[in-house]
């Protein structure tokens, strides 16, 4: 008697078919697991909770006269702290425990005047902007001096107040915010003038009194004004994309707005002291999405954990802790986000 065909038997099923069905499982099982490891956390998490901070006035290793700006190398094993008004930079790990710094008041090579940000790009190299000596420098991951060009005016390639400089991923450009000069001005690494763009006023891709410049996954330029208290995208080249932001207490809007970071997700961080004439006297940290729209804030005015006097800067780390610094508190406080 035939049997029927259209009838399967776990005979049927040979052992390479077998296999091939477990080798697909395990796969699909490997691909969920590193997927929830590369989104460790929720891009729209609205909660963050306090988890410690460090930092005092002061000379010694791990004080400050004004903490300014922070960044992160590339496999954030060092953190790296602009000590504005101390005339160095300061290197911690990821838990606040002093490495090692550099730096002194002067014009020399490796000296500084108003250390005012920091970049740290891809191959570990560091990058300030040295604002009182209205130039940019370049130093290994160690602090040795590499690099330096720009000189005081508003030629190309000059500057009046650089506040902050930020080098693309493959380290082929760079761009300036040159604050009082009220324009962008994009340079080779090697220093070379490319182009520059920004006026002052109101309009799109106008300027009044720009201190923040910072890059996305995409190439695209974000950067905050003081004196339009909102946040302009450009492309790489300068091309205006979008804006946010108005004077004012409410959410998405700015009172004497600090500096920005983005996450890995594209998000935009901006501290918003809050103390100006617009301005509710609670200091916040407020987080957009790329788009600009608001998603949520914290923080809050006091000398308490999680509490600020005058958020400055900055910097987000791959598991979306986001790292403040106050510089009327001389400290970094941690935020963890609550997914």
């Amino acid at each position: 008697m035939k049997s029927d065909t259209n009838i399967f038997t776990c005979n049927q099923f040979s052992y390479p078919m077998i296999g091939l069905l477990i080798a697909t499982v395990t796969l699909l099982v490997l691909t969920v697991v590193i997927s929830s490891a590369v989104s460790a956390f929720d891009p729209n998490a609205t909660k963050y909770v306090f988890v410690k901070k460090w930092g005092s006035r002061g000379t010694g290793d791990g004080q400050f006269m004004r903490i300014h700006d922070i960044d992160f190398n590339p496999s954030e094993t060092r953190l790296y702290a602009v000590d504005r008004d101390g005339n160095r930079i300061q290197v911690f790990d990821k838990n606040g425990t002093f490495l090692f710094k550099w730096g002194s008041k002067g014009t020399g090579d490796g000296q500084f005047s108003v250390p005012y940000s920091v970049d740290v790009v891809a191959n570990g190299n560091v990058w300030v902007a040295d604002r009182g000596n209205h130039r940019i420098q370049e130093f290994d991951k160690d602090g040795k001096f590499l690099f330096k060009f720009g000189s005081f005016g508003a030629k190309p390639g000059e500057f009046n107040n650089p506040r902050q400089v930020a080098v693309d991923k493959d380290m082929k450009y760079l761009y300036v915010v040159d604050s009082k000069n009220n324009r962008i001005q994009k340079f080779f690494t090697n220093g070379t003038f490319v182009k520059s763009w920004g006026t002052l006023g109101t309009g799109d891709g106008q300027f009044s009194l720009p201190v923040t410049i910072i890059m996305d996954s995409k190439g695209n330029l974000i950067v905050n004004e003081r004196g339009n208290s909102r946040v302009q995208k450009f492309d790489s080249n300068g091309t205006f994309i979008l804006k946010f932001g108005s004077a004012g207490k409410g959410d998405g809007q700015f009172s004497e707005i600090e500096h920005m970071a983005t996450d890995s997700f594209d998000n935009i961080y901006v501290n918003d002291p809050q103390s100006g004439p617009d301005g509710s006297g609670m200091a916040r940290v407020q987080k957009f999405d790329t788009n600009g729209h608001f998603i949520t804030k914290f923080g809050s005015s006091g000398l308490g954990e999680g509490q600020f006097t005058d958020p400055e800067h900055l910097a987000i780390d791959s598991d979306g802790n986001v790292y403040v610094t106050d510089r009327r508190h001389n400290n970094i406080q941690v935020f963890k986000p609550v997914n």
